[in-house]
């Protein structure tokens, strides 16, 4: 059967998190415009040019936001597709992000800022 368009750009988000490099989570990010093309992707990961969570192991630390230990080597997955929309010139407003986890409140904030309308979150549709 042919999946609807939510299921759709989460299967890319599945896809998208196999590059994830930090053990603890793989997690898949795809931003898409309002008229449904796919503006950017994103993945949780080290920044450019820095040892990655598998070469020099995780950095975790633990926040009193949300009481749970984070690994501080990566930027999330949604940051990534926010920041490479921005590097690129995409405009996200008024898009939908699609996320294979629920964003932290860090990123929901970004997210919210950047102006996206709208989030689909794996296993919540």
């Amino acid at each position: 059967m042919r999946p609807d368009w939510d299921a759709y750009y989460l299967g890319i988000a599945r896809a998208v998190s196999a590059r994830a490099s930090c053990p603890r989570a793989s997690v898949g990010a795809v931003i898409v415009s309002p008229s449904g093309g796919i503006v950017s992707t994103g993945y949780n990961g080290s920044p450019s040019g820095e040892p990655d969570c598998y070469e020099a192991g995780c950095r975790m630390t633990h926040s009193s936001h949300d009481d749970l230990d984070h690994c501080v080597r990566t930027i999330h997955a949604e940051m990534n597709a926010i920041l490479w929309a921005a590097r690129t010139g995409a405009n996200v407003s008024g898009g939908t992000l699609y996320v294979t986890r629920w964003p932290c409140g860090y990123c929901a904030k970004h997210i919210a800022q950047a102006g996206i309308a709208r989030i689909v979150i794996e296993g919540e549709q």
